[in-house]
């Protein structure tokens, strides 16, 4: 029988192979992540140029008694309609969202940094102040203080704001951040509050023209 060959002493168990698997690993990744931290540099310079410190001071929202009666009137136009089944046209000035932005629990999160400076039929232009975390390492926030073009968008449990384009206080705003502000989708409205709920089935459109939002409601079916 012939004699098997054994392994050369040096090579059994030599730590070799894995040293160089490890080493391999460490540069991969610690690649990435010098990749991660010099990419997310140039990025957090890139918006510093169009960031301030401090917050925007936004007009501050005053409206009578009767105006906001008024608002408060067109929205329950809008429980009346859905109610009764009916196709309805309901609309809304800047002033008005102003209004709900300031009274409504549902619109708490635009308050104090949101005002609506008009509408068109491009959409509504609002002026923001938005807070952004500084950095990967860096602590606190700055601010995007800037007038965003929304459009308003029926969807199919809720309506949110898209955002068309940013047109910041100071700088410009690249386009593939715009891009991304879109998609991350901050501006919707809570599809678990009772009163969205209850009436967002039953809206057929929301859309911008001239000066105002409007708000279309739709005829029930038999199976409503």
């Amino acid at each position: 029988m012939a004699e098997e060959k054994s392994e050369s002493p040096e090579l059994r168990g030599s730590p070799t192979p894995g040293c160089l698997i490890l080493a391999a690993i460490i540069i991969v990744f610690g690649g990435l992540v010098v990749l991660y931290v010099v990419v997310g540099s140039i990025q957090n310079k890139k918006i510093d140029e169009f960031t301030q410190n401090e917050p925007a001071k936004l007009e501050a929202i005053v409206a009578s008694d009767e105006r906001t009666a008024a608002t408060s009137a067109k929205l329950k136009q809008i429980e009346k309609a859905v109610s009764a089944g009916r196709s309805e046209r309901i609309t809304f000035t800047a002033e008005d969202i102003n209004i709900l932005i300031a009274t409504l629990e549902v619109a708490k999160d635009f308050r104090g940094n949101t005002f609506i400076e008009s509408i068109d039929s491009d959409g509504i232009l609002a002026h923001m102040a938005q807070p952004l975390r500084k950095g990967i390492v860096s602590k606190g926030f700055r601010y995007l203080n800037a007038k965003f073009l929304l459009e308003p968008e029926l969807r199919k449990r809720t309506f949110a704001f898209k955002v068309r384009d940013i047109r910041p206080a100071e700088g410009k705003v690249p386009i593939e951040f715009i891009k991304n502000y879109a998609v991350i989708d901050f501006f919707r409205i809570d599809p678990d509050n009772e009163a969205i709920k209850a009436h967002i089935p039953h809206l057929a459109a929301i859309y911008t023209e001239k000066d105002l939002v409007v708000v279309e409601t739709k005829v029930a079916t038999a199976t409503e």
